[in-house]
Protein backbone atom coordinates (compact mmCIF):
# COMPACT_ATOMS: atom_id res chain seq x y z
CA UNK A 1 0.00 0.00 0.00
CA UNK A 2 2.99 2.47 1.21
CA UNK A 3 4.13 2.07 -2.42
CA UNK A 4 1.03 2.61 -4.18
CA UNK A 5 0.96 5.99 -2.72
CA UNK A 6 4.37 6.72 -3.03
CA UNK A 7 3.95 5.98 -6.73
CA UNK A 8 1.09 8.01 -6.98
CA UNK A 9 2.20 11.07 -5.89
CA UNK A 10 5.52 10.53 -8.20
CA UNK A 11 2.53 10.94 -10.82
CA UNK A 12 1.45 14.10 -9.73
CA UNK A 13 4.51 15.72 -9.91
CA UNK A 14 5.10 14.96 -13.41
CA UNK A 15 4.03 17.51 -15.68
CA UNK A 16 1.09 16.66 -17.80
CA UNK A 17 1.21 18.18 -21.44
CA UNK A 18 -1.94 17.37 -23.74
CA UNK A 19 -1.72 16.54 -26.99
CA UNK A 20 -2.55 19.80 -28.56
CA UNK A 21 0.72 21.06 -26.79
CA UNK A 22 3.09 18.89 -27.44
CA UNK A 23 1.94 19.22 -31.19
CA UNK A 24 1.93 22.87 -30.99
CA UNK A 25 5.55 22.90 -29.87
CA UNK A 26 6.65 20.50 -32.37
CA UNK A 27 5.54 23.09 -34.90
CA UNK A 28 6.95 26.21 -33.57
CA UNK A 29 10.70 23.85 -33.25
CA UNK A 30 10.19 22.85 -37.16
CA UNK A 31 8.02 25.20 -39.10
CA UNK A 32 9.11 28.97 -39.98
CA UNK A 33 5.84 31.19 -39.64
CA UNK A 34 5.44 34.17 -41.34
CA UNK A 35 4.43 36.77 -39.32
CA UNK A 36 4.64 39.74 -42.15
CA UNK A 37 1.45 38.26 -45.04
CA UNK A 38 -1.46 37.72 -42.85
CA UNK A 39 -4.97 37.72 -43.62
CA UNK A 40 -7.26 39.95 -42.03
CA UNK A 41 -9.94 38.64 -39.62
CA UNK A 42 -11.19 41.55 -37.85
CA UNK A 43 -9.72 44.69 -36.54
CA UNK A 44 -7.84 42.82 -34.02
CA UNK A 45 -7.15 39.20 -35.64
CA UNK A 46 -4.70 38.49 -38.74
CA UNK A 47 -3.96 35.04 -39.49
CA UNK A 48 -2.77 32.35 -41.72
CA UNK A 49 -3.05 28.74 -41.60
CA UNK A 50 -0.57 25.90 -42.70
CA UNK A 51 -0.76 22.49 -44.06
CA UNK A 52 -0.51 21.31 -40.95
CA UNK A 53 -3.66 22.98 -39.87
CA UNK A 54 -2.00 25.45 -37.38
CA UNK A 55 -3.86 28.96 -37.46
CA UNK A 56 -1.15 31.28 -36.50
CA UNK A 57 -1.42 34.88 -36.29
CA UNK A 58 -1.16 38.24 -34.21
CA UNK A 59 -4.21 39.50 -31.94
CA UNK A 60 -3.91 43.02 -31.29
CA UNK A 61 -4.94 44.76 -28.19
CA UNK A 62 -7.07 47.71 -27.89
CA UNK A 63 -3.78 49.53 -26.50
CA UNK A 64 -1.89 48.22 -29.42
CA UNK A 65 0.25 45.80 -27.80
CA UNK A 66 0.59 42.20 -30.15
CA UNK A 67 0.24 38.83 -28.91
CA UNK A 68 1.16 36.09 -31.82
CA UNK A 69 -0.47 32.97 -31.23
CA UNK A 70 -0.43 29.67 -32.91
CA UNK A 71 -3.84 27.38 -33.07
CA UNK A 72 -4.92 24.04 -33.04
CA UNK A 73 -8.24 22.72 -33.62
CA UNK A 74 -10.04 19.63 -31.60
CA UNK A 75 -10.97 18.53 -35.27
CA UNK A 76 -7.29 17.74 -35.73
CA UNK A 77 -6.34 16.39 -31.81
CA UNK A 78 -7.80 13.99 -29.55
CA UNK A 79 -8.26 17.11 -26.79
CA UNK A 80 -9.72 20.26 -26.98
CA UNK A 81 -7.11 21.87 -28.98
CA UNK A 82 -5.24 24.27 -27.73
CA UNK A 83 -3.48 27.69 -28.66
CA UNK A 84 0.12 28.79 -27.23
CA UNK A 85 0.10 33.00 -26.77
CA UNK A 86 3.11 34.87 -26.73
CA UNK A 87 3.20 37.81 -25.38
CA UNK A 88 5.38 41.27 -25.90
CA UNK A 89 7.66 40.34 -23.39
CA UNK A 90 8.32 36.56 -25.14
CA UNK A 91 6.94 34.51 -23.13
CA UNK A 92 4.77 31.53 -24.31
CA UNK A 93 1.51 30.35 -22.51
CA UNK A 94 -0.26 27.45 -23.82
CA UNK A 95 -4.67 27.37 -23.21
CA UNK A 96 -6.04 24.54 -23.43
CA UNK A 97 -9.59 24.31 -25.24
CA UNK A 98 -10.94 27.58 -25.92
CA UNK A 99 -12.52 27.85 -29.58
CA UNK A 100 -13.54 25.44 -31.79
CA UNK A 101 -12.37 26.15 -35.25
CA UNK A 102 -10.44 29.33 -35.28
CA UNK A 103 -9.23 32.37 -32.95
CA UNK A 104 -11.85 34.78 -32.32
CA UNK A 105 -13.19 37.17 -29.41
CA UNK A 106 -16.67 37.61 -29.12
CA UNK A 107 -15.96 40.05 -26.13
CA UNK A 108 -14.29 42.74 -27.17
CA UNK A 109 -13.68 43.35 -23.64
CA UNK A 110 -11.29 41.00 -23.45
CA UNK A 111 -8.71 42.38 -25.57
CA UNK A 112 -8.03 46.15 -23.45
CA UNK A 113 -4.92 45.89 -22.49
CA UNK A 114 -2.47 42.50 -21.99
CA UNK A 115 -3.22 42.34 -17.98
CA UNK A 116 -7.42 42.02 -18.81
CA UNK A 117 -6.25 39.54 -22.06
CA UNK A 118 -4.61 37.39 -19.55
CA UNK A 119 -7.08 36.84 -17.06
CA UNK A 120 -9.70 36.63 -19.70
CA UNK A 121 -7.44 33.40 -20.98
CA UNK A 122 -6.98 31.75 -17.04
CA UNK A 123 -10.76 32.34 -16.70
CA UNK A 124 -11.58 30.74 -20.11
CA UNK A 125 -8.59 27.80 -19.93
CA UNK A 126 -9.78 24.03 -20.56
CA UNK A 127 -13.51 25.55 -21.66
CA UNK A 128 -14.12 24.93 -25.38
CA UNK A 129 -16.71 28.06 -26.25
Amino acid sequence: MRNFLFFGLILLCIPYTTESERFLKKQLSEDNFDFIDLKAKSSTIHYNITNSGVQYGIITLNNKQEIKFWFVSHHFMSDKGGTIYEFPNGDKQFISGMYCCEVQFNDDGSLKNLSTFKNYLEAKNGLRT
